[in-house]
């Protein structure tokens, strides 16, 4: 993002929290290249407990779980034949083949980003991500969900867009809404543009909200501009209907105003996917993942063929993780010992972080987790599976930060998971290695 577009969406931000809330605001957005490098900062020192912003409940769009939609002051005559009336229950017929509150609060951002919101929600998308800056897997090219390098979040990406072009089939072309019509009417390669529904329900997932009463959900502006932190400076609360974003700690004029997204549940695979962006020192949520990569070794000892000495090392290596799957235990106080031991012996390296280690920890201990050998054969199969070496990532990730300032930045954050992941499992090949080292040592 040029620094004069910055400017005026800081400008458009103040002017409409100033309106919504009737005071001068007590935070301003700041941002630089990209989208996703914006987020809000305080302008003055708070207490802790004390109110940051209040987004009145009339600002905002919302979808209760049974598909009724509030805040918009009409609809399209395309929404209309595609969904009917968005204040109208969703029914159960509609419900089952997909249409949950999501994708209902995907139609109402649609609506208000199309002309149906009213007076506010006419400027506020003016602030809102573009189709082309939109990482969250849903709304990403085929192409680019290919470079996940991750089968099963492309998977994931790819099954959410068929779903919504199965649920509204009339809504599955670029002309449909005023935003993606105008790269039809550029020439622009379609191809790389999300669809508008595609568009707006990234935006849902990535930036929703809980109401109190846990049945509804919101799209909430000026609080959808928090950043994520696993260590947030501020919670909301909606019991009055209102938005309130209230400080956790004292905080300084100048600090960054983040939020938890997650509540610190998600793995990194699942962040990417609701988000489009991974923790940058890694996520300790990731032992699901290298669980996770034990399973596939295994599940690939059924299926793989080895018809070259490639295939084959994969082959030996999903053989031997799905040998070593069947033997579970819990480790003793010698093995704890041990694992700490590798632990310390790689906690310097390159992709060591707290994070990653609590990672490779957790994995390891977990009652019901896989034996280390099934681990080790788990993580080393992925690594060979992998079309790109981690040292090829990280020279592509240094030539795009010297690029072009226009830069797809979906490019970036795609290969910004791909090392996410390939760094954590790295990171637990040396662990899980220098432990049958000192386990074998040891006799």
């Amino acid at each position: 993002m040029s620094s004069a577009r910055a400017d005026a969406q800081a400008a458009l931000f103040d002017m409409l929290l100033r309106q919504a809330e009737g005071r001068p605001p007590r935070v301003t957005l700041q941002g630089g290249r990209g989208e996703s490098g914006r987020g809000l900062f305080s302008t003055a020192d708070l207490d802790a407990g004390e109110e940051i912003l209040r987004v009145p409940s009339e600002l905002c769009l919302t979808a209760h779980r049974s598909g009724v939609i509030g805040g918009l002051i009409g609809q399209t005559d395309a929404m209309v034949d595609a969904a009917g009336d968005l204040r109208d229950e969703v029914g159960e017929e509609a419900f089952n083949q997909g249409a949950t509150w999501d994708v209902r609060l995907a139609l109402a951002v649609f609506e208000a980003t199309a002309g149906c919101g009213g007076p506010f929600w006419d400027e506020y998308r003016r602030l809102l991500p573009l189709p082309p800056f939109a990482t969250a897997a849903a709304s990403l090219p085929p192409v680019l969900l290919e470079e996940l390098q991750d089968p099963v979040l492309q998977k994931r990406g790819l099954a959410k867009d068929a779903l919504l072009r199965e649920l509204y089939p009339s809504l599955a072309t670029h002309s449909v809404h005023p935003v993606t019509s105008s790269y039809a009417a550029m020439d622009a390669p379609l191809e790389l543009v999300p669809l508008p529904l595609q568009w707006t329900y990234s935006l849902v997932v990535s930036r929703c909200f809980a109401m109190a009463d846990e049945d509804t959900f919101a799209f909430v502006p000026f609080l959808d501009m928090c950043q994520h932190s696993a260590s947030p400076s501020a919670n909301f609360t909606s019991s009055d209907g209102d938005f309130v974003l209230s400080t956790l700690r004292r905080m300084q004029a100048g600090e960054a105003v983040t939020i938890s997204y997650d509540g610190d549940a998600y793995d990194s695979r699942r962040m990417f996917e609701l988000y489009g962006f991974v923790p940058a020192h890694g996520n300790a949520r990731d032992a699901q993942l290298l669980s996770a990569a034990v399973a596939e070794a295994a599940a690939a000892a059924t299926t793989s063929s080895a018809p070259s000495d490639t295939l084959r090392d994969r082959s030996a290596a999903a053989a031997a993780a799905a040998a070593a799957t069947t033997e579970r235990s819990e480790m003793d106080v010698t093995a704890l010992q041990l694992l700490l031991r590798a632990m310390d012996a790689h906690r310097d390296s390159a992709h060591a972080t707290p994070a990653r280690l609590a990672a490779v920890f957790d994995a390891l201990t977990e009652p019901a987790s896989s034996s280390p050998e099934a681990f080790y054969h788990g993580v080393c199969w992925q690594r060979q599976e992998w079309p790109t070496a981690i040292d090829d990532d990280l020279q592509e990730a240094l030539a795009g930060q010297r690029g072009e300032a226009d830069r797809d930045q979906r490019v970036d954050a795609v290969l910004s998971y791909r090392l996410a992941r390939k760094k954590q499992l790295a990171l637990a090949e040396d662990v899980l290695r220098t432990f049958l080292e000192l386990q074998s040592a040891e006799g």
